[in-house]
């Protein structure tokens, strides 16, 4: 507002018998809408840049309309936030140079304060979106798991009823099937699916039946289910024929149909599940373990038991507990760990049996300090060869191994006493391994990790600058810690990654699938939550 007008308000407020002084003008300063003192009626063109897509360092023109008579000094040029150099201005059209660490982004043009938005801007890199994989509309939800079969096609688990509109064939509950290419599979006997919950692991069985883990209470019909149970190849429940007591006349009610797994966890639910000498390891945020007392039951009461066995717990395949891990014989009843006084949000497990947990938690079994890392054996005795000290000041979200070595990733900035930034390469033996250095981050956090198979890192979380560089969401790094040249070309990244597969396409590119809850990706917001890239060499 000019100051003559707000002179014309006074005078009228005076007329009218306000109490308001009327002796002198009032200055108000700086508009405080920020709107300059002359508008400019100025837009981009309906028009892509040309060229339509470029590299970092390369030369790109916009079309506008209005720009005659614009003092050309006053602007200033950004494509996706990045400071761009004006190298030349026309009536119609300004000509940029892209600076070397620019992403794919919107252009933006700045004249003494006032912001005109531009069109997007495909930056060429070595990363792409595939386009061979077409999942269309993807995953009405968030997708926790994705499970590649033997035969090349893929499993996804998580909490979702529907699939690229594939849920007007087929009821989709948490759990669905796709082909290598992104393509919903029908025909499966899932029924119902998951139901109450969600789906956080499936892991295929030696005979290709498929064990799934999360935190449900059904799977199909079948309400005795509890957070884990088996499938068939087909997708259905595997299930057996058992006796029980019959209090009554009719032989019918002499058997039940049950699941041939006998078990599940309560107070909680399962992250991470693994497969070693025909029994299943499984970790969570559950407190006790439970199974169905058929030879008391009766058709319509189904008698169970419950064992403690927090957070950690090996079973065998027919659901029964496995007495030689954390489990104490000599007490009555037998009693099982008191498992971590915290979160635990992954593990690994490698070729010996020994499992790494990771978390928010502090102790184990009530006494032993365990700072958001542990090791077990595969005795379930605790492995004094890894220290890790003082561990993490904070939570950690991932590990993944590399070797023998483990990325850990999270909320953490300082690991056994070393300043970290939230990512770590560790050895085996839990020490620091300094040939990784991760650089600051600033507007959020990574929570996210995965190695790619030519050595990069892809990494993701709500961060927006890695090393004062903008990169929102996901970045790749060399395995130094340092961004990797020209890999980091795609734009924002708004959402979480909770999964991925790193593979090859039908062409023979290298690509990497993620999925999660993806929201948008480089100029994308309808990927439903799952996308394959691919990387360049």
């Amino acid at each position: 507002m000019k100051k003559n007008t707000i002179h014309m308000l006074l005078a009228s407020l005076c007329l009218g018998g306000f109490a308001i002084s009327c002796t002198k003008s009032i200055d108000y300063g700086t508009d405080p809408y920020g709107i300059s003192e002359h508008a400019f009626d100025l837009k981009f063109a309906d028009a892509a840049p040309s060229p339509s897509q470029a590299r970092p360092g390369e030369e790109v023109t916009y079309k506008l309309v209005g720009l005659s008579g614009i003092d050309k000094t006053a602007m200033t040029f950004f494509v996706n936030n990045n400071p761009s150099e004006i190298i030349a201005a026309t009536d119609s059209t300004i000509t940029v140079r892209l600076p070397e660490t620019v992403s794919t982004g919107s252009a933006r043009l700045v004249i003494n304060g006032q912001t005109f938005a531009g069109p997007l801007t495909p930056i060429i890199g070595k990363v792409a979106i595939d386009p061979i994989f077409n999942a269309g509309t993807g995953a009405s939800g968030i997708l926790h798991t994705i499970k590649r079969l033997n035969n090349g096609q893929f499993f996804l688990g998580g909490n979702f009823d529907d699939y690229n509109g594939s849920k007007a064939l087929s009821e989709i509950n948490g759990i669905a099937r796709i082909t290598a290419t992104g393509e919903f599979v029908s025909g499966m006997a899932f029924g119902e699916g998951a139901k109450g919950g969600t789906i956080n692991n499936i892991v295929e069985l030696p005979d290709g039946r498929l064990f799934v883990a999360g935190n449900f209470s059904q799977y199909d019909t079948d309400k005795t289910v509890r957070s884990m149970s088996i499938l068939n190849v087909s997708g259905s429940l595997n299930k057996e024929s058992v006796e029980i007591l019959n209090l009554t006349d009719d032989p019918t009610k002499g058997t039940l149909n049950v699941p041939v797994f006998n078990g599940g966890v309560l107070d909680g639910g399962v992250v991470k599940a693994f497969y070693r000498d025909n029994k299943m390891t499984v970790v969570g945020g559950f407190k006790r373990y439970t199974s169905n007392y058929y030879a008391r039951s009766t058709y319509n009461q189904i008698l169970s038991d419950y064992f403690q066995s927090a957070s950690i717990a090996r079973v065998n395949l027919d659901g029964s507990l496995d007495s030689t891990f954390l489990v104490d014989n000599s007490s009555f009843p037998k009693r099982g760990s008191y498992g971590v006084n915290g979160g635990v949000f992954d593990a690994t497990m490698d070729d010996k049996g020994t499992l790494t947990m990771v978390g928010s938690f502090t102790q184990y079994n009530n006494k032993i300090s365990a700072s958001r890392i542990l090791r077990l054996k595969t005795s379930g005795e605790l492995d004094t060869e890894f220290n890790a000290g003082v561990g993490a000041d904070n939570t950690i979200y991932k590990i993944v191994p590399v070797g023998n070595k483990f990325y850990l990733i999270g909320s953490f900035l300082n690991y056994k006493g070393q300043q970290t930034n939230n990512i770590v390469l560790i050895n085996a033996d839990g020490s620091v391994d300094p040939s990784f250095k991760a650089k600051s981050f600033t507007g959020g956090i990574p929570d996210y990790l995965a190695v790619l198979d030519n050595g990069l890192l892809l990494v993701s979380g709500t961060f927006k600058r890695y090393d004062n560089v903008i990169r929102e969401g996901l970045m790749i790094l060399n395995s130094d810690g340092s961004l990797a040249k020209g890999y980091n070309n795609t734009g924002r990244f708004l959402g979480s990654v909770t999964d991925s597969y790193i593979g090859v396409n039908s062409i023979g590119q290298r690509t990497i699938t993620l999925v999660g809850l993806i929201l948008s990706f480089n100029g994308k917001s309808d990927l439903g939550n799952i996308v394959r890239l691919t990387i360049q060499d």
